[in-house]
C-alpha cells in the first residue's frame, strides 16, 4: 500500500469499525495491531469442549450497533430469559437495582461529585441496601467504591434505562464472529492490517503523523486514529510528541476496572443444573474470590463462569491460569456443596484470562473516577484535526466499558474525520 490517509492503532472492535467505514468511504487505511490476533478485548477460545469466552461475552441491549452487525453477517444470537423474568429472578435483580436507586437519590445535584464510597459513608440506609449497592459497583462496574464517580453512575442509570438495554443476548458461535464481520466488511484494496505491532510513539504536527513501532519502523500518514485501551494510555504504553496535556488530565481522571474470570467446561448438565443458579443461569453468592457465577450452554458442554472483579480480581494477582482454575474448583464445589474431587474429575477444561496483566489491554473496561464524568468525551476529542481517539473510554453517557460503545466511539470519528 502506498502512504496511508489514516493509520489506525488497534484492531479491537472499535478499531476495525473504523477500517471498514472509512475503508467504504475511499480513504487508504493502515491497522495496526500489537497481538497476533484480532478483537482486542473479545477473546474467543473455539474448543472440542465448546465455545468459551475469556472477554466479552454479553451483549448488553438490543442496539444497533451490535445487532445490525450480526443481522448483516447473518450471526446467530441467543438471547438471555426473553421471557418474563421469575419471582426469584425479579428478587435478585429488584435487590440491587433498589439500592442503587436508593443510594443514587442522595447523589449531589448540579456539577458536584464525589466517590460512590463517600456517598454510601454519609447516607443514613440499612446496612444491607448499603452492601448490595456496594456489591453491585465492585461486580458489575469492576470499580473500586472508594475511587468511581457517583455523577457517572447516574449516566450508567439512565443509559440502562433506554428502551431495549434490558435485552441482553450473546453470540450463538463466539463473540469473535462479530470481529470476523466487521474485519471482512473492510475493502481489502484499501485496507492493510499489520499483526504483532507494538506502537511506542506518535510524534505529530498538523495533518502529520510519523509513529514508531517497538520493532524500530517508522510508519507515516497524515492523521492517525488512537484505539488502544485505556490502561495502555495511563501506564505510558505510547508517548505523544508534542505531549498531549489536555489528555493526559483526562486519562488521569479515568479508571481501568480490574477482572479475572475462569471458564469450567462441565462434562455433564447435571453441575449446570443445580438449584442454586436462577432460571437465568446466574448465581450472586457474594462471597470471594468468585462473588458472581453465570451458566452458557454452547455445544457440546455447558461452561461455568465464575467472575471476578475489583478487589477479588487484585487477589488473585499474581497466580498462574492453573491456580485460579483450581480456586474456581473449589469455590464453586462450596457453593454447590460438591465433592470437589468428583467436580474435578467431571471437568473437561478450564480457562482463566487475568486482564490486569496483559500487557496490551493492562485491565477490563473503563470506569469514571471522582470528577471524571465526562472525562471520556475530553479523551474523544480530536485534536488538530490529526489525531483521532476512540474505545469504549472516550464514551461518557454511559457506554462506556461495552461494546456497543466502542462502535459508537469508532463512528463518531469517522464522522470527524470524513469531515476533515
Amino acid at each position: 500500500m502506498s502512504t496511508p490517509d489514516v493509520v489506525i492503532i488497534g484492531a479491537g472492535v472499535a478499531g476495525l469499525t473504523a477500517a471498514r467505514e472509512l475503508s467504504s468511504a475511499g480513504m487508504r487505511v493502515l491497522v495496526v495491531e500489537a497481538r497476533d490476533r484480532l478483537g482486542g478485548r473479545v477473546m474467543t477460545h473455539h474448543t472440542t469442549d465448546g465455545v468459551v469466552e475469556l472477554g466479552a461475552e454479553f451483549v448488553h441491549g438490543a442496539f444497533d450497533e451490535i445487532l445490525g452487525v450480526a443481522r448483516e453477517a447473518g450471526l446467530p444470537l441467543r438471547e438471555l430469559s426473553p421471557r418474563a423474568p421469575s419471582a426469584a429472578e425479579r428478587s435478585g435483580r429488584e435487590a440491587f437495582m433498589s439500592a442503587m436507586d436508593q443510594l443514587l437519590a442522595f447523589a449531589s445535584t448540579g456539577d458536584a461529585d464525589e466517590s460512590f464510597k463517600d456517598l454510601v459513608d454519609r447516607v443514613d440506609l440499612a446496612p444491607e441496601v448499603k452492601a448490595q449497592g456496594l456489591r453491585f459497583v465492585g461486580g458489575y462496574h469492576a470499580a473500586d467504591p472508594d475511587r468511581i464517580s457517583v455523577q457517572s453512575l447516574i449516566k450508567n442509570t439512565a443509559a440502562d434505562e433506554r428502551p431495549g438495554a434490558d435485552r441482553q443476548f450473546r453470540f450463538a458461535a463466539g463473540y469473535d464472529g462479530l470481529v470476523t464481520a466487521i474485519y471482512e466488511r473492510t475493502d481489502r484494496r484499501l485496507c492493510d492490517v499489520q499483526l504483532n505491532t507494538v506502537v511506542t510513539a506518535v510524534e505529530w504536527g498538523e495533518k502529520r503523523v510519523r509513529i514508531t513501532t517497538a520493532g524500530g519502523a517508522e510508519l507515516m500518514a497524515p492523521r492517525a486514529i488512537v484505539t488502544v485501551p485505556l490502561g495502555v494510555l495511563k501506564g505510558g504504553g505510547i508517548r505523544f510528541a508534542p505531549a498531549l496535556h489536555d489528555k493526559e488530565q483526562a486519562i488521569r481522571v479515568l479508571e481501568m476496572g480490574a477482572v479475572v474470570r475462569v471458564s469450567l467446561c462441565v462434562d455433564d448438565e447435571f453441575w449446570a443444573t443445580q438449584d442454586r443458579f436462577l432460571p437465568d443461569g446466574f448465581l450472586l453468592t457474594g462471597e470471594s474470590p468468585f462473588p458472581v457465577w453465570w451458566v452458557s450452554h454452547p455445544p457440546p458442554s455447558p461452561v461455568i463462569t465464575g467472575w471476578a472483579a475489583g478487589p477479588n480480581a487484585r487477589a488473585l494477582e499474581g497466580t498462574s491460569e492453573k491456580e485460579r482454575v483450581r480456586a474456581a474448583l473449589e469455590a464453586l464445589a462450596g457453593v454447590l456443596e460438591a465433592d470437589v474431587a468428583r467436580l474435578t474429575r467431571e471437568i473437561r477444561g478450564g480457562f482463566s484470562h487475568d486482564w490486569q496483566k496483559d500487557p496490551f489491554s493492562r485491565g477490563a473496561y473503563s470506569y469514571a473516577g471522582v470528577g471524571g464524568s465526562s472525562a471520556g468525551d475530553e479523551l474523544g476529542a480530536s485534536v488538530a484535526g490529526t489525531l483521532y481517539f476512540a474505545g469504549e473510554a472516550t464514551e461518557s453517557e454511559g457506554q462506556n466499558a461495552t461494546v456497543h460503545g466502542a462502535i459508537a466511539s469508532a463512528r463518531r470519528v469517522v464522522r470527524d474525520v470524513l469531515r476533515s
